[in-house]
């Protein structure tokens, strides 16, 4: 019996290629599609070094705390008073990334399960926010 080499080799090559465009691909078609994305604040966490510098963000989601790390943007940075927006997933909450945006000091806390929405567009709506800071400021406090 005559095995067909050709043969095993193509269909090896489109299996691989299938589980690399679905596991590429699996973020945006449902961790991070616009269903389940949320965001929410991260704080700093400390720092490490793997391959350079690695600076970790906690952010909280239903009561349990979760890591974030990132290696760009943050040079020049108060660190340790450093807080940005995490973008994470609803359906995995550990599935998570940094945007990086900083979070106002009037900004206190976020949504309880986070916003559905970029918090910045549509003015941290749902916060509990600082609102005797931001009439000392003049910042007009959100509806």
């Amino acid at each position: 019996m005559k095995i067909n080499r050709k043969k095993y080799i193509y269909t090896g090559g489109i299996i691989l290629l299938i589980i690399i465009i679905t596991t590429r691909y699996l973020d945006t078609l449902y961790y991070f599609n616009k269903a389940n994305i949320r965001y929410t604040i991260g704080v700093y966490f400390k720092s490490g070094y793997y391959k350079g510098i690695i600076h970790q963000f906690k952010y909280r989601v239903a009561d349990f705390d979760y890591i974030v790390d990132t290696r760009y943007g943050l040079h020049n940075k108060e660190l340790n008073k450093l807080r940005i927006i995490v973008k994470y997933s609803e359906k995995w909450s550990e599935h998570s990334e940094i945007v990086m945006d900083t979070v106002p000091k009037w900004v206190l806390s976020p949504p309880k399960d986070g916003w559905k929405q970029f918090p910045p567009d549509i003015n941290w709506k749902g916060a509990e926010l600082d609102t005797a800071y931001m009439k000392k400021m003049g910042i007009a406090i959100p509806e």
